[in-house]
């Protein structure tokens, strides 16, 4: 029988409520084409549906739109530089109710994205505003990991326009950790299958398999993906910082991962192609100096009606291990 965890007891009642008082977030900004280009341009994404009018009309989508991996960045809030790294990260003073305020007073203060799962109803166009609103799902008992003891935390962000369309949803999930703690401070656990973060060998498997994208991972692919993502956390940026969380360097954010994702897939399938849903899970850390190898594989396919529905798995190595492992459903023309 576990030990009384009244701690996560407290944050279970909240199983299925808004992670905060506020209510929906607004997007700072509507969809526009500087965003979208300074994305484009961080990660030399040249699918031509993001910035040439006739590209997009050619593949059905009337005009420009914007990168699907981009969802979650449209309602980034504005940050606030000054003493964010005394707030952890956080771009402005967050409800100390919310549940990973919490956490961080209760000093599980370090903060680490591990999980995303992006699915899209649509695309979005130049002009939309967004909001985005966030439900508590799950929080697991207390983990020991190597950066320390802390809790999983995932939350379903449900985006809509202000119109009150849904768009999009994500699922989320971060670890929030005490890096003071070991996992010799818990009770000890049934050891976990290496073969849990092993890399999917996407080389053996059945249908299509994609070219090999090797990407030279510097301090600068990493900031530049952290500020076209909006994510100002330290981590992404100041070395000092990341190394005191227990990384070896600064490291590339998970909003970054998916949009090189959607590329890697997107570069090969072409413009034609419809993104509907990206689900990742981190390993190891993407830093300056690891060259990321991505491959993968078309592991499922049918046709519906005029389209085909491909499932590409795939995985993100480097000389730490994997990076990424998931999955990217997408259709193309039949």
């Amino acid at each position: 029988m576990s030990e009384p965890d009244e701690l996560r007891d407290g944050l279970l009642d909240r199983i299925g409520k808004p992670m905060s008082g506020g209510g929906p977030a607004l997007a700072p900004d509507p969809v526009n084409l500087p965003m979208i280009r300074h994305w484009v341009d961080a990660f030399d994404d040249r699918n031509p549906v993001y910035l040439d009018a006739d590209a997009a009309a050619r593949a059905g989508f009337g005009d420009v739109v914007a990168p699907p991996a981009m969802l979650q960045t449209w309602t980034m809030p504005r940050p606030r530089i000054e003493g964010i790294r005394e707030r952890g990260g956080s771009p402005g003073e967050i409800d100390p109710d919310t549940p990973v305020a919490v956490l961080a007073a209760a000093g599980f203060r370090g903060t680490l994205a591990t999980n995303s799962e992006l699915e899209f109803d649509r695309y979005l166009h130049v002009g939309e505003e967004l909001t985005s609103a966030a439900a508590l799902e799950s929080v697991s008992q207390l983990k020991g990991t190597g950066l320390g003891v802390g809790y999983f935390v995932t939350w379903v962000n449900t985006y809509r326009t202000t119109a009150g369309e849904a768009v999009g949803r994500q699922r989320f999930r971060i670890l929030k950790f005490d890096p003071s703690r070991s996992a010799a401070d818990l009770p000890p656990r049934a050891p976990k299958s290496a073969a849990a973060d092993a890399a999917p060998d996407v080389a053996n498997r059945p249908g299509d398999t994609l070219p090999a994208f090797d990407l030279d991972v510097t301090a600068t692919v990493i900031v530049a993906g952290a500020i076209a993502t909006r994510d100002f956390m330290p981590v992404h940026h100041d070395r000092d910082y990341a190394q005191a969380q227990g990384a070896p360097d600064i490291f590339m954010n998970i909003l970054t991962t998916n949009g090189y994702v959607a590329r890697y897939v997107t570069d090969w399938a072409g413009p034609d192609a419809v993104v509907q849903r990206i689900a990742i899970r981190l390993g190891g850390p993407a830093i300056p100096g690891k060259v990321l190898r991505f491959t993968g594989a078309v592991t499922d396919q049918r046709t519906e009606d005029d389209r085909r529905l491909v499932e590409v798995t795939l995985s993100a190595v480097n000389d730490l291990g994997p990076h990424a492992t998931g999955t990217v459903d997408l259709t193309l023309p039949a």
